[in-house]
């Protein structure tokens, strides 16, 4: 349960970093390069292999932004 909470908690992350891009057009900020960063420390603070525990949808969009 608890590594559910996890992945869920990154996919509102991810999404949070997709809205800032595509609603707001902030893709160019520091807020928006900070959020990046959170994630990246995220993913590795919980040991996330993002290509087999995420969504297909969240997986494409993390590639969107950090591959």
């Amino acid at each position: 349960m608890e590594r559910e909470n996890i992945i869920q908690d990154l996919h509102g992350q991810i999404e949070t970093l997709t809205r800032l891009h595509i609603q707001h057009g902030l893709h160019k900020t520091e807020h928006f390069q900070t959020h990046k960063d959170s994630i990246s420390d995220f993913i590795n603070k919980h040991g996330i292999d993002v290509r087999s525990e995420l969504d297909p949808v969240s997986r494409n969009l993390y590639r969107r932004y950090f591959d």
